[in-house]
């Protein structure tokens, strides 16, 4: 079992972009898109390792206490706080859960989606 994760997990570490051969990727040729790619991935791997990566990362784990708090304000205003309350909070745990459920891998493959496509490539997947 454990060799079975490990696989995996090495595996999904060695994973990349597959380009899209449009004109960009046909004008520059395969050596230099890759080379892209290698410049894109090693950007995404300095920016999540920053303080500024993290707090994004970390950012979405408020969900609940930010949609209780406006619940509860709401509610003040509804003439309900404890519903306004409960309310809120179930849609911001909700909504942190969501933005949570966002992986370190799929990041970096995000980040590395918009700096390809900011380069002119188009990725239509990662193998």
């Amino acid at each position: 079992m454990k060799m079975i994760l490990l696989a995996v997990l090495v595996v999904s570490c060695a994973s990349k972009p597959q380009l899209y051969p449009n004109d960009k990727y046909k004008s520059v040729g395969e050596k230099i898109a890759q080379k892209d790619v290698d410049v894109c991935v090693a950007e995404a791997e300095k920016y999540l390792k920053s303080s500024k990566g993290k707090q994004i990362a970390k950012s979405s784990g408020y969900g609940a206490a930010v949609g209780a708090a406006i619940g509860a304000v709401g509610g003040m205003f509804g003439g309900n706080m404890g519903r306004g309350l409960i309310r809120g909070g179930a849609m911001g745990a909700a909504g942190g859960a969501a933005a949570g459920a966002v992986s370190p891998n799929e990041l970096k493959q995000r980040y590395v989606n918009q700096c390809l496509a900011d380069k002119g490539y188009k990725v239509i997947g990662w193998d």
